[in-house]
């Protein structure tokens, strides 16, 4: 298949807009419950999680009665000089978003969102995208009235369809009809119910704080909150009722599969999370390391990471290698200089964004052979743009080492099916993708060497879906369906 069938550099802002959701940061959940102050403690989660989505971020809060604030952009920006006084009562949610499902502009989709229902107020906030969304979407239209094309809505229209008795029967009820993939926290005036789905997808753990709890996609956050102690992760197929007298009542509604995504190791969560009792930056070194195992002629004078998420595998590759580490790549400072080089419509306004953004040490490079380590290639214009760059600044070669596999499938979890004709490994072998990005040579992880790093760190089973098209057990039969 040759260039003419895929847009590469050329692509529309709007086809480079698609793909850049295929690797997206996911969606930051945050609460607080039983705590004085509750929505400033959300909102410190939430300045937290701003790697998990900058498109818009809101908090919902309780004291009886249901306080709402949101906005479009980062949390800081949303939140700035706001006076907390006005989210009252000891109960609070949060998101920080990214948009997986749904106009991104819209302000009807900024969660959480709040609905009046027959189990009272109610308001939800989802992280993750459910896959047969457009299916049971086209089958509710016919009943009910949206008020946002955001598929988090389409859940609570199954809740107030539910004939259950109370508000959690009602959840389990829906999560018969969208199995996956969720982290989900909703809050009424008494409680907050944090819940995933049966494969854990996206993760959620809790944290004891005095009299209360705390709750958050990413556990590296309960240590900046003085006092804060981590309890634990939220199991797959687990809900947890938190209550506003302090207390909690696990429910455990759906067997375990568990089935968490690998890219949240490779690339999503900060470092300094852990899953399993394993940091991140951790799994990320050993991808490194893994990587100069399976491919021990590596050689060169210098490894330079791709700043931020290629540098804990550069320093395994590096341990593993004994070639020098030097951060020739440093990351701009000026927040006036970080404009997104993915959602500008021209190769060269990409490359100045770029440059921008990460300033190059040129006396580091020149006259050296290179080997630059980035954490995956998805359409391949950033890797394009950085080789650029390195020989530009003198480089004698410059060889690419990406610490994951290949990735060859789009998410069901957070892209439409149809953006497969644009990852560039979908379309070229390795030694054309090498060429085309002007590498010297390309290594990947091998897929096996990843489950070595998996089965060696964290344990267990993970979705390499994007890497080997095995998905979990309660999304191949859709997919077989979908594709036929």
């Amino acid at each position: 298949m040759g260039d003419s069938d895929v847009f590469f550099l050329e692509g529309t802002l709007e086809q480079e807009r698609d793909i850049r959701r295929l690797l997206h940061e996911e969606c930051g959940l945050a609460g607080a419950v039983n705590l004085l102050d509750a929505s400033e403690y959300v909102f410190e989660i939430m300045a937290s999680l701003e790697h998990r989505g900058e498109k818009a971020a809101g908090i919902v809060s309780t004291d009886g009665k249901i306080y709402q604030h949101k906005g479009p952009g980062r949390a800081r920006n949303v939140f700035h000089e706001y006076d907390f006084r006005k989210l009252q009562g000891k109960i609070a949610i949060g998101q920080d978003r990214y948009a997986t499902a749904g106009d991104p502009d819209s302000f009807s989709n900024i969660q959480p969102l709040v609905f009046d229902t027959k189990y009272g107020p109610l308001a939800i906030a989802h992280n993750g995208t459910f896959f047969n969304a457009s299916d049971i979407r086209k089958d509710m239209i016919t009943r009910h009235a949206f008020q946002s094309t955001s598929d988090s809505e389409l859940f609570v229209q199954l809740i107030v369809e539910s004939g259950a008795h109370t508000i959690e029967e009602a959840i389990i009820e829906a999560t018969k009809t969208i199995p996956a993939a969720y982290s989900f926290l909703f809050i009424t005036p008494e409680k907050i119910i944090a819940m995933k789905d049966p494969h854990g997808i996206r993760p959620l753990s809790f944290a004891r704080l005095g009299d209360g709890y705390l709750i958050s996609s990413e556990d590296y956050v309960f240590l900046q909150i003085e006092g804060a102690e981590k309890v634990r992760e939220i199991n797959p197929g687990e809900m947890i009722v938190f209550n506003i007298d302090g207390t909690y009542n696990p429910i455990q509604y759906a067997d375990q599969s568990p089935r968490p995504c690998v890219f949240e190791l490779i690339y999503f969560s900060n470092p300094m999370s852990t899953y399993e009792g394993v940091y991140v930056m951790d799994f990320r070194r050993e991808l490194g390391r893994q990587l100069f195992l399976e491919n021990a002629e590596l050689s060169a004078d210098e490894i330079v990471a791709i700043l931020d998420s290629g540098k804990h595998a550069a320093l395994g590759l590096h341990d593993a290698s004994g070639i020098p580490y030097l951060e020739a790549f440093l990351r701009h400072q000026n927040p006036l200089n970080s404009g997104r080089s993915f959602t500008a419509p021209t190769y060269g306004e990409r490359y100045s964004i770029a440059k921008k953004k990460l300033l190059l040490r040129e006396d580091f490079i020149r006259g050296k052979e290179i080997v630059l380590t980035d954490d995956s290639i998805v359409r391949s214009i950033t890797s394009q743009i950085n080789i650029n760059r390195v020989r530009e600044a003198g480089a004698t070669s410059v060889k690419l080492a990406v610490s994951a596999p290949p990735i060859r499938r789009p998410c069901p979890f957070g892209m439409d099916f149809h953006t497969e004709k644009e990852l560039v490994a979908y379309q070229k072998s390795i030694p054309e993708i090498a060429r085309h990005i002007g590498a010297d040579r390309l290594y990947y992880l091998s897929l096996s060497g990843l489950d070595e790093v998996i089965a060696r760190t964290i344990g267990g089973n993970t979705c390499k879906a994007c890497f080997n098209e095995e998905y979990p057990p309660l999304v191949q039969e859709y997919m077989d369906r979908h594709r036929r």
